[in-house]
């Protein structure tokens, strides 16, 4: 199985594998870790395009006192636009290497998963 880098959130480069799931679609979808530094705070969900911006539906496991904060997903191949909710309040990625202007007039941050 090939091994990628990609970079994900938190400015930390991870590597990503293809999952072994069967079926067609398999080799487009990879594991993706989103990782927060926040220090202090009780409650963290990455939410996106992916889980159609759902806030409290991806928690995120972490440590308040340590402030390091992580998720792991699988993501089909492409470009996904998504931030952390952070105690409540919306926030994008602040280490991310691309962030775009949404409707509502904030940044939203990109993923880019390499098929």
């Amino acid at each position: 199985m090939p091994k990628l880098k990609l970079q994900a959130s938190g400015g930390t480069k991870r590597q990503v594998m293809p999952t072994s799931a069967a079926g067609p679609e398999a080799a487009t979808v990879h594991e993706v870790e989103f990782v927060l530094e926040c220090l202090g705070a009780e409650h963290v969900y990455v939410c996106g395009d992916f889980n159609d911006w759902k806030p409290a539906s991806l928690r995120m496991i972490g440590n308040p006192e340590g402030g390091l904060w992580a998720k792991r997903l699988l993501l089909p191949a492409g470009r996904h636009e998504y931030k952390f909710i952070v105690d409540g309040q919306w926030q994008h990625d602040p280490v991310a290497d691309h962030n775009v202007r949404n409707v509502y007039g904030s940044l939203n941050s990109v993923v880019e998963v390499a098929p």
